[in-house]
């Protein structure tokens, strides 16, 4: 009589689907991991877009000009308010300017009035100096000039296609002073004012960062670079690469000039 016999799978064989579905998933996964970080790399660019909107929006309510870095300093650190703050009428939300992949809500404080604090930015305005003696010694000195786009009239940056007006920053989780005073990577050397990027004409280090606690362009935090959205408003990705542990790339000098020679 013949016998019903039912034929398993033997352990090889068990062992061998398993380390077929262990390379396909060492595969895929970092493309799925890619795709995810472009998908996110993509709001980035829309959020920068549309804080550019707004920046055009302000230009036509206050006389073309471009929102300034920061006002009421000169008072105290209480009335003291941000571009971010400055563009809210506009973007009537904070989520645009909160890049998908910084780990670090946007904060704010308490005073006078309710406005953001300056170190949790994401992103950081076009305000870099001069290379006079006056901003080499205090930037906040009256007679250093700023030379960024932040605060600029329409008409004084003369090519705003290839001039940068915001771009990818590090946010912290507290107020850090100025940074270190050597040159560093780390997101804890980086400026306090994580809404501007303001180091000094000529003195960039472009290999890092940071320098003297000013940092020096766009943070790298976008499949190995970073997002800018230039002074006429479209927005573009960069290649920002760390090798032996130096950043590569980025930006020139000459694209965060606003009266380019």
């Amino acid at each position: 009589m013949p016998t019903n016999t039912r034929r398993a799978f033997t352990l090889i064989e068990l062992l061998v689907v398993i380390a077929i579905i262990a390379i396909l998933a060492a595969i895929l996964f970092p493309v799925f991991q890619k795709v995810r970080e472009n998908a996110r790399r993509t709001a980035c660019m829309s959020n920068l877009k549309q804080v550019a909107l707004a920046v055009i929006q302000y230009q036509q309510d206050n006389e073309e000009q471009y929102v300034h870095t920061e006002l009421g300093g000169d008072i105290d650190d209480a009335h003291e308010y941000y571009w971010g703050d400055m563009l809210q009428p506009y973007l009537k939300s904070w989520a645009v300017l909160t890049c998908p992949d910084a780990s670090n809500p946007i904060q704010f404080k308490m005073g006078v009035t309710t406005t953001s604090q300056q170190w949790s930015y994401h992103y950081g305005i076009n305000d870099i100096i001069d290379s006079s003696a006056a901003c080499t010694a205090n930037a906040d000195d009256p007679a250093c000039r700023h030379i960024g786009v932040a605060g600029q009239s329409l008409a004084a940056v003369t090519t705003p296609a290839a001039t940068v007006l915001i771009a990818d920053n590090a946010p912290g989780t507290t107020d850090t002073g100025n940074g270190s005073a050597g040159a560093s990577n780390q997101l804890t050397d980086l400026s306090h004012g994580r809404h501007e990027i303001n180091w000094q004409l000529g003195s960039r280090d472009t290999t890092h960062l940071s320098v003297n606690g000013k940092s020096q362009d766009g943070y790298p935090r976008h499949n190995d670079g970073f997002v800018l959205v230039m002074a006429d408003g479209h927005a573009k990705w960069r290649r920002r690469t760390l090798v032996n542990g130096v950043y590569g790339g980025g930006t020139q000098d000459l694209e965060w000039e606003a009266a380019q020679p």
